[in-house]
């Protein structure tokens, strides 16, 4: 074996120049300068070959209507100079890679590719928006119109030879909302900080108020609520007792406080900032409430069906789908349906819920308000959707050869064998709506939505499944084959 020593490894300054393999360190020392740059696009951009297929003057039909009402300010959209192709195309930008409002303005500064999608080079004069101007073109659509743009696109991929309305599996999956996890210990330190909030703007505003308002002992309260929850479970007594003397620590700050506020504010919330405005809100909406409720469950030992999991979001429920890895899941559902082609088509919430069995009808009449009467022709859903009131609807639908709706514990020896054939194809085939669910979370808001309002967290949900249908509208037209549904 030879031995290497630090002479057989060090060149000389000469030979380091002359070697093609030496090190560039040319611009090193030198600042940046600014100057033109010209780049080139492919064609074959996947962006531009999106831009290519859209229907552009579709989508700002379907956005007209939100954006001729006017705002609370009484201002209207129509009436500025704006360029819908740019602002179209930075909302779907932001669909395409679940982008915040701050990331879509900088892809679009940024990327060539994002400012010809956008529209650079056909709109006079183009300019590349702020942040805040998306957040308003955003904030004008109203829930439904996101849902329509979505099934929009699922409208035009059988024209673009990527989806087959005639077969159609469904599924109800859950969104989860922006809050913390719903806990009561969580919920009544939460509203002892809003009083406290409000309490400390009143006491810097209005001098004479701590004369004789006590001030709010929030750490005391936060001290008995992480004793609550990092208590010693294996001592029932002393789990027992946690809970109680929060409630009571909680009910005797935020009492004290609230009721010498309500004489003050309630003539001129109105002229206080809008913080003070959303968390006296939230206080004189919950306050009671809350404390009435955890009462009961720990006195009586009986929960409340409606009681509130979260102080801004109200359109919530808690969801137990029975899945280990999932857990309890608080936020809303959506019905779904999975094209051939795997294309997502989503139903109208027209509840929290969306329970199965109510969902059928709804996403059947979404699908022939779609695609017409007649098209779809095979059908999938799982044992949540059994029922007999939905298998008579079903087997009324013009044109519904093959339905399998599930139904618990059916033997497939019963069925004759075309039937067991048909049950066992459509069940099969009902299962590949999981993974596009998957993707529709991973890349959007499917998952766990980033919005504030329960009205933007739905637009959020609805957008989510846009945006799956545009990355799968790319990939049919980058040269992916449509595989056809069983």
């Amino acid at each position: 074996m030879p031995s290497w020593s630090l002479a057989n490894t060090t060149r000389s300054p000469a030979t380091e120049k002359a070697s093609p393999r030496s090190i560039g360190c040319s611009g090193l020392d030198t600042p940046c300068c600014i100057q033109p740059v010209t780049i080139d696009v492919a064609p074959t951009h996947p962006l531009i070959q999106l831009a290519h297929v859209i229907p552009w003057q579709s989508l700002a039909a379907m956005v007209l209507s939100d954006l001729k009402r006017p705002t609370a300010q009484g201002q209207g959209w129509l009436g500025r100079k704006r360029t819908w192709r740019l602002h179209l195309g930075a909302f779907l930008l932001q669909w395409l890679s679940h982008l915040t409002d701050r990331q879509g303005a900088w892809a679009i500064k940024d990327n060539a590719a994002s400012q010809l999608c956008c529209g650079r080079g056909l709109v006079a004069p183009w300019q590349a928006p702020d942040h805040t101007k998306i957040a308003a073109f955003r904030a004008r659509l109203s829930p439904a119109t996101p849902r329509q743009l979505a099934n929009g696109v699922a409208v035009w991929a059988p024209g673009l030879g990527l989806a087959d309305p005639a077969a159609m599996d469904s599924d109800s999956p859950i969104q989860e909302a922006h809050i913390a996890y719903p806990a009561d210990a969580h919920l009544m330190v939460k509203m002892v900080l809003l009083v406290n909030k409000v309490w400390t703007y009143r006491k810097q505003n209005m001098a004479f108020f701590t004369d004789f308002i006590p001030e709010v002992a929030s750490k005391a309260v936060k001290a008995k609520a992480r004793a609550s929850v990092f208590r010693d479970r294996q001592d029932a007594e002393h789990a027992q007792t946690m809970l109680p003397a929060l409630w009571h620590a909680a009910l005797t700050q935020m009492h004290q406080v609230k009721k010498s506020c309500e004489v003050v504010l309630a003539s001129d919330i109105h002229r206080r900032p809008w913080t003070i405005r959303r968390a006296w809100e939230q206080v004189h909406a919950h306050g009671s409430t809350l404390f009435l409720h955890v009462a009961r469950f720990l006195w009586r030992g009986v929960g409340v069906p409606d009681k509130a999991l979260s102080l801004h979001a109200k359109a919530v429920r808690c969801f137990n789908t029975g899945q280990a890895a999932k857990g309890l899941q608080v936020g809303r559902a959506f019905p779904l349906g999975r094209l051939g082609g795997n294309c997502l088509l989503v139903g109208a919430c027209t509840s929290i819920r969306m329970e199965d069995q109510a969902s059928v009808r709804p996403l059947i009449e979404a699908h022939q308000g779609l695609f017409g009467v007649g098209v779809l022709t095979s059908s999938g859903m799982d044992k949540g959707y059994d029922s007999g009131a939905n298998r008579t609807y079903l087997h009324a639908r013009d044109g519904l050869k093959a339905c399998c709706l599930q139904q618990p514990g059916l033997d497939t020896s019963t069925l004759s064998e075309s039937d067991a054939a048909t049950s066992t194809r459509l069940v099969e085939r009902r299962a590949g709506i999981a993974p596009l669910i998957g993707h529709a979370k991973q890349g959007g808001q499917r998952g766990q939505s980033r919005m504030k309002t329960d009205e933007t967290t739905l637009a959020a949900g609805y957008g989510a499944m846009g945006g799956f249908n545009l990355r799968q509208l790319i990939r049919h037209r980058l040269g992916k084959a449509m595989k056809p549904m069983g």
